[in-house]
């Protein structure tokens, strides 16, 4: 069965990601393309580092060939934004991709025009794929489309490269030219970021975890508060300036200042849409999702600038990006920049971040610091993932979602919302959050308060008020 969920159809391998999944995917595509009556349609197809991610990746282009499709076939593993960003001129992109799930897991991102599909789209799709018998689709070997010219191999992906170098300042960098430490965790970011890299002259710089490991270390390939020590710990006693780690593919992003404090993409939306506003010269909004810190409202009250408030998923932003003049939209580990991408980009974000403190000579944490001063706002949003079963999960829906109780906390409660999940705000701009995963049985807890330990606090309440210990 071929389920989307918030970023695009995930499975366990050999389990209901299978061969026969792939195909029957591929042939939804191709399909709508032929019912949409396409003229010269060309899907361009990737893989990151997963198990077999290469082979799913044939098979997808194998059935397309079989439908007068053309497929643009990136060779190596290639990061998910970078294949949206190459395929925006094209019909589709698709990457075999479980983005930060377990090694366990993987699956396929469906990009049209720089985004992933919406809701509509990937719906189509699904009632195509689970409709059609497995035995009735055609494939043509692979070797025999690239010999026929309908399957074209392709390495490079320079007009990606050269589309993040156009955001950036090689000047004040290179000026500047700050220590870095990334932490690609094992995912396919490293020839990107070598490549611009080597063009912006950049040489004081490390990768870490840039080994191929399709185990992951037997964890979670994502930039989460747990995954960083080591990293933190190196950012700190061996003097970098700051430290950015990605996820396996690459689209999601942390950063860690020198002082070796982590910080996730509240702050890092936060700092760059008022870098864009104040010394770039941009005038637009901002687009993030209902668990944001309110730090960022406050930058925009105070620009006199819009914000736009949307469902959690990327796919949403792009909405709001198409529909309104927000320039720059974030989650709390994924930024976007809508000249660049209508998806996030780990890519993207590490380099603004790097032209970001090169601009004012001063640390990550230094310019947040700043701005809490000049708001009067100090804030620590917290974010953890809890596995549960389906047991589970219909419990809590029943005791959240459905009787809508109430937890028992300790600060004044404002309101409450079920829009997006369910949000409880307290005085002084304050919050706490549940919501479920749209991509994997795991429930979200997030949190801002004044500081980690209040933050903490809150987010074990609302732990004992659904039930859960465990976090990912």
């Amino acid at each position: 069965m071929i389920k989307f969920g918030t970023s695009g159809f995930r499975g366990v391998i050999g389990d209901n990601f299978t061969k026969e999944n792939t195909c029957k995917l591929a042939y939804a595509l191709g399909a709508l393309i032929k019912k949409e009556k396409i003229t010269e349609p060309i899907v361009d197809i990737a893989f990151d580092n997963r198990f077999m991610g290469e082979f799913f990746a044939k098979w997808a282009a194998e059935v397309l060939v079989a439908y007068g499709v053309k497929v643009n076939f990136y060779t190596e593993s290639l990061p998910s934004p970078a294949l949206a960003f190459m395929a925006k001129k094209h019909t589709f992109g698709i990457v075999l991709t479980a983005s930060h799930n377990p090694f366990y897991y993987n699956g396929i991102k469906v990009f049209s025009g720089g985004r992933e599909v919406p809701d509509e789209y990937s719906s189509k799709i699904e009632k195509i794929a689970n409709s059609v018998k497995y035995k009735n689709i055609k494939s043509v070997p692979y070797e025999s489309g690239v010999e026929s010219g309908k399957i074209t191999e392709l390495t490079r992906f320079d007009e990606y490269i050269k589309s993040i170098l156009s955001f950036i300042n090689k000047k004040s960098i290179q000026e500047y030219n700050p220590k870095i430490l990334f932490n690609v965790m094992h995912g396919n970011a490293t020839t990107a970021i070598k490549d611009i890299c080597k063009r912006l002259g950049l040489k004081n710089y490390e990768i870490m975890k840039e080994n191929l490991d399709p185990y992951f270390e037997h964890g979670l390939p994502a930039p989460y508060l747990k995954n960083l020590g080591e990293q933190a710990k190196r950012v700190q006693k061996e003097k970098f300036d700051i430290g950015l780690a990605l996820d396996g593919d690459s689209d999601r992003i942390t950063c860690i200042d020198k002082t070796g404090d982590i910080y996730d993409c509240n702050y890092i939306l936060t700092l760059l849409y008022n870098y864009f506003i104040e010394a770039k010269g941009y005038t637009g909004g901002v687009a993030h999702n209902t668990a944001f810190t309110n730090l960022l409202s406050l930058v925009c009250k105070a620009h006199d600038k819009p914000e736009y408030i949307s469902k959690v998923g990327f796919k949403h932003i792009a909405e709001i990006f198409l529909k309104s003049d927000a320039f720059i939209g974030g989650e709390t580990n994924g930024i976007a920049l809508k000249d660049h991408l209508l998806s996030k980009d780990g890519v993207l974000a590490s380099f603004l971040l790097i032209d970001l403190i090169s601009h004012y000579k001063k640390s990550f944490k230094e310019l947040l610091t700043k701005l809490e001063k000049e708001y009067n706002f100090k804030g620590k949003v917290l974010e953890f993932a809890y596995p549960i079963s389906l047991t589970k999960k219909a419990e809590i829906t029943d005791k959240v979602f459905v009787k809508k109780e109430l937890p028992l906390l300790d600060k004044k409660l404002i309101s409450s919302s079920y829009a997006d999940g369910a949000k409880y705000v307290f005085e002084n701009g304050y919050w706490g959050m549940i919501r479920f995963s749209g991509n994997e049985n795991v429930v979200r807890i997030f949190a801002e308060m004044e500081d980690e330990k209040a933050c903490l606090e809150q987010i074990a309440k609302l732990e004992d008020f659904i039930g859960v210990k465990v976090r990912q």
